[in-house]
């Protein structure tokens, strides 16, 4: 099993091809938010059900299964483990998130 935390897992889960936005994320103690952008390696959420105005950075490593039917982005840890986000800066035309 690969220990790397900014790669898929192997499973039946994997689909590296499909774009996870809009997914809705689980962790293991409750409801974390909904993906804003899949950047293949990390997943950002915005987790303002979780805590207001938060984005999270979530390495796909982290993912245990993904459920297509019901777009939900199943989580092998708690929230608690999980740490808000540097800021993002989006460009005037709102494309392409860049560091601040």
């Amino acid at each position: 099993m690969s220990t790397d935390l900014w790669e898929y897992r192997p499973g039946p889960h994997h689909a590296a091809e499909l774009n996870l936005t809009g997914y809705e994320v689980q962790a293991t103690d409750g409801p974390l938010g909904r993906v804003e952008q899949d950047t293949g390696d990390h997943l950002l959420v915005d987790a303002g059900p979780w805590v207001p105005g938060a984005r999270v950075s979530v390495p796909v490593g982290l993912v245990s299964r993904v459920d297509h039917l019901e777009l939900i982005v199943h989580l092998d840890c708690p929230r608690a483990r999980l740490s808000p986000a540097p800021p993002v800066a989006v460009d005037l035309a709102g494309r392409h998130p860049r560091p601040r």
